[in-house]
């Protein structure tokens, strides 16, 4: 057997064979100890591909905590600016929906020459929904063909809207029921309180947030029948002044 010593002393394969022809090997052992050699090679480049690929797919203890802590400080401030937009968001959402009804009313009240109501329900999907008159987080919009402020039998019903979340606290005046009549004005107080102020609120309260927004809404009916949503402090906090319940919210 060709022993391993004089293939691996040579450095150059050109220089070797000349070494083993020089001491009369065969072709044979030449062939042996060349093929030696490239199965050699073969071997060191593989340990190194994998060395290489091992290394680049790895992280070392600092880098780990490193990319721990910057997720962490990250997440500090991002989790609470987060909570505060969906808050926001959910009432700003609600409010417009209340919004929305109330044009639509005062859209169909002129188009139908009739009067029509939004008043605050239990069950706005019962086949003859009754107006509470004293709070609801649902209401309905009506075509009240007889102006008695409720709603009857063979009256149209126009809308229904779900109840609002659990989290949103809800706070009117009046009896918790508005009309429009023909013209589009607010129909005026008379057996019934005409609602005029409604104000939306979490649980955070009425809080005063960048410029002059607050963490509250309301929504404000005028004489005229204009409908807008408020969401300044000292808005809400007017609106919160003649609702009932106290001015407070929650």
């Amino acid at each position: 057997a060709l022993s391993p010593g004089p293939c691996k002393s040579t450095v150059r394969i050109g220089a070797y064979r000349s070494s083993l022809e020089d001491r009369g090997h065969s072709r044979a052992m030449l062939a042996r100890c060349l093929k030696d050699i490239m199965n050699a090679a073969a071997s060191a480049a593989t340990t190194r591909t994998r060395s290489t690929r091992h290394g680049a797919r790895g992280f070392t203890l600092i880098e780990l905590m490193v990319a721990l802590s910057i997720l962490a400080v990250t997440g500090f401030f991002a989790i609470p600016a987060m909570r505060t937009m969906l808050l926001n968001s959910r009432l700003t959402s609600l409010s417009n929906d209340l919004l929305a009804s109330l044009m639509n009313a005062r859209t169909e009240a002129v188009k139908r020459q009739s009067n029509t109501v939004v008043c605050a329900v239990l069950d706005p999907t019962a086949a003859a929904p009754a107006c509470t008159y004293a709070g609801g987080t649902s209401w309905i919009v009506f075509a009240d063909t007889n102006g008695n402020w409720q709603w009857d039998a063979g009256e149209p019903i126009i809308e229904r809207h779900p109840a609002v979340d659990t989290s949103i606290f809800v706070r009117a005046d009046g009896q918790w029921v508005t009309s429009f009549s023909a013209t589009g004005f607010a129909t005026p107080s008379g057996l019934i309180t005409a609602m005029r102020n409604i104000t939306l609120c979490d649980s955070r309260g009425v809080v005063a947030l960048a410029g002059s927004s607050s963490t509250a809404r309301a929504v404000t009916i005028s004489p005229t029948g204009r409908a807008r949503v408020v969401k300044s402090v000292t808005d809400v906090n007017a609106a919160l002044v003649s609702a009932s319940g106290g001015a407070h919210c929650p």
